[in-house]
C-alpha cells in the first residue's frame, strides 16, 4: 500500500487541517466559467474544484465542492481563508495544477497540517505515484498513461 503523503503529483500549502477529499476534478479557470457551471450541473459524484486562485467571490461556487486544488495561493491567502471558514480542505499554491489536471479524472487531496498534497487515482482505485525521474515537461506522457487523453494545451517545442 503506498503511503498518501509520499509521491505526490502536485504539492502545496493548506490551512493548518487535516483532511482528505476525494473525487472528480473540475477545472474551471475564471468565475464566469465557473458561475456558469454551477447553473448546468447536476447532482453527482463528489467533485474537486481546480481553478488559478480562489477569493471571497468565489465562496458560493467553493460550498459546491468537497475540496479545492489551486496554482497561486498561501496559507495566509484569501484562499486560505475561505477554505478554513467553509471547513473545506485545499491546495493552495499547486503552480501547475490547471495544466496537469483534467475535468473528470479521479483526484485524491491530503491536507497534513500546513502541507498539502495531490495523487491521482486509477478507475480501480489505487493511487498513482509519481514515477521517479517525473518531469512536468513530460505532461503529454503523463496524462495519456494515467487518464487516456493526452493534454494538448501545449506542444512540445521541437
Amino acid at each position: 500500500m503506498i503511503n498518501p503523503l509520499e509521491s505526490p503529483l502536485l504539492t502545496g500549502e493548506c490551512p493548518n487541517m487535516h483532511k482528505a477529499a476525494l473525487g472528480e476534478a473540475t477545472v474551471l479557470l475564471e468565475f464566469a466559467q465557473a458561475s456558469a457551471y454551477l447553473e448546468t450541473v447536476e447532482k453527482g459524484p463528489p467533485r474537486i474544484l481546480v481553478t488559478r486562485e480562489i477569493d471571497w467571490s468565489w465562496a458560493r461556487i467553493v460550498g459546491h465542492f468537497e475540496a479545492v486544488i489551486t496554482d497561486r495561493g498561501t496559507r495566509i491567502s484569501r484562499g486560505s481563508e475561505v477554505l478554513m471558514i467553509m471547513d473545506k480542505p485545499g491546495v493552495l499554491g499547486a503552480k501547475t495544477a490547471t495544466e496537469v489536471l483534467r475535468s473528470g479524472g479521479k483526484v485524491r487531496i491530503v491536507c497534513s497540517g500546513n502541507e498539502a498534497f495531490v495523487h491521482w487515482i486509477r478507475h480501480d482505485g489505487l493511487i498513482l505515484p509519481r514515477s521517479p525521474g517525473f518531469s512536468l515537461v513530460d505532461r503529454n506522457t503523463l496524462s495519456h498513461c494515467l487518464c487516456g487523453n493526452p493534454l494538448s494545451r501545449r506542444k512540445k517545442a521541437d
